[in-house]
């Protein structure tokens, strides 16, 4: 007998099923998340459905900002997703079936409810373990409109049906629906799939992130310079843990991942814990990984430059020591990618000033450099150091703020070698001028 491959968990399909009313809040990025590890955890089916039955809200471009932020994120949908409004017929026929077998009825106003049988619904729930409701706790819910539309709870689970969901792993605020979906699903005569409420996501002050305490979406973390896998293993680790691990893989979380280990208490959102996830992505990430986030943080000019690139390249490591964001990288190339010697302050002049006869010598010695690299420049500025009294500060501050504007940053050898001699003696001399013009003199 020929040994097989493992038997796959008998089929399991997920779904993770967004109203396009506006762009994706944090909270459905994680519920699609650990949809999609679930998915990927048990080799089953991620499935997306768009429920856009609200005319109102549901517009072609809030159905757009969803796909965008699915995207973004890397969490692909295994089928074509299903639009819940082609689906209205099918809803219809499921409230026919229930009237005729007298599990629902037609009220004096023309609305279709559902009839609720005596006695209570139980189920284990996969991250709140058991919870048991009574049916008298149940009004006979609505099905049909009186306009004959369909209702949340009849569109939901024909299109559960329809796309043989066998898990629905959604936010606990959706709890007190599930008994109702529950007696549904067993008067169509479905298998009722397993069901796991997972805690809401609290604001950093411990209320629920709602759009009044401007709600965060992935949209705005992404526009505000976080990086998709800094995004995606920061909600991961937003009420599910593994031992003590901190920083996962996509594919650590996925081999990790188990749905039993989400905490049944709310997680807060910690911005100071997201900056220090992306910290660790910006570090550890290829520059050719992050450069086509970076782009939108750059200025015009440098998009479309691929010297630019190749200088930022050459000074990743020193950037992403200190940075959290996206924009905080841009802000500390600046010098490389734009002529900084524009913006030269009141304290710059001052120090050029002090310095100006030393700039001269700065100037010469640089101009006779052969070889322009970073460790020869290290020499260069060592020599000029001992020549001129022997405090690097001396040397070292005048030429920064020359060549980049600053007062502080990364090793002035490793700057100059990225920019390269032509536009180092350039600045140089623009410095020189400056100096010149307010007061400076030749020696």
């Amino acid at each position: 007998m020929s040994v097989s491959a493992p038997a796959q968990t008998q089929g399991i399909v997920v779904r993770f099923a967004p109203s396009p009313t506006g762009k994706m809040h944090i909270g459905s990025a994680r519920t699609a998340l650990f949809n999609w590890l679930y998915a990927k955890h048990t080799g089953g089916q991620f499935l997306l459905r768009i429920e856009d039955t609200d005319s109102e809200r549901s517009t072609p471009e809030n159905t757009q900002y969803i796909f965008e932020a699915m995207n973004w994120l890397g969490l692909e949908s295994d089928r074509e997703p299903l639009i819940q409004s082609t689906q209205l017929e099918n809803h219809k026929q499921a409230a026919q079936k229930l009237i005729a077998s007298g599990a629902a009825f037609v009220d004096e106003e023309g609305v279709t409810r559902f009839k609720v049988p005596e006695g209570a619904v139980h189920w284990t729930d996969l991250v709140q373990g058991d919870i048991t409701i009574e049916s008298k706790q149940i009004e006979p819910f609505a099905l049909l409109r009186s306009d004959g539309t369909p209702t949340y709870h009849l569109g939901v689970v024909c299109d559960d049906i329809t796309q043989g969901v066998t898990h629905i792993i959604r936010g606990d605020d959706h709890i007190n629906n599930t008994p109702k979906q529950i007696l549904l699903y067993r008067a169509l005569g479905a298998k009722v799939p397993e069901f796991g409420h997972i805690p809401l996501i609290l604001s950093e002050s411990g209320e629920k992130l709602s759009k009044r305490h401007g709600a965060i979406s992935v949209q705005e973390l992404r526009d505000a310079g976080y990086l998709p896998q800094g995004l995606f293993n920061f909600l991961l680790r937003l009420g599910w843990g593994h031992a003590d691990q901190e920083i996962f893989t996509r594919e650590d979380a996925i081999a990790a991942f188990d749905i039993h280990a989400v905490s049944k208490g709310a997680s807060r959102f910690d911005t100071s814990k997201l900056n220090w996830f992306n910290a660790q992505y910006l570090k550890s990430l290829p520059f050719t990984e992050v450069k086509p986030h970076l782009l939108a943080f750059l200025p015009d000019a440098a998009q479309t430059h691929p010297a630019d690139f190749k200088k930022l390249e050459f000074m990743w490591a020193d950037f992403t020591t200190r940075a959290q964001t996206l924009p905080e990288i841009a802000d500390a190339a600046r010098y490389l990618l734009a002529d900084v010697t524009e913006s030269y302050t009141e304290e710059h002049t001052a120090i050029l000033l002090e310095a100006h006869h030393l700039l001269h010598d700065v100037y010469d010695t640089f101009s006779a450099v052969t070889e322009w690299n970073a460790e020869i420049l290290h020499q260069v500025i060592a020599n000029l150091v001992q020549h001129h009294g022997g405090s690097f500060k001396t040397v070292g501050r005048p030429l920064r703020v020359a060549i980049t504007a600053q007062l502080g940053g990364p090793d002035m050898s490793r700057i100059m070698a990225a920019l390269g001699q032509n536009e180092c003696l350039r600045r140089l001399k623009v410095a020189l001028h400056h100096v010149h013009q307010n007061g400076g003199h030749h020696h």
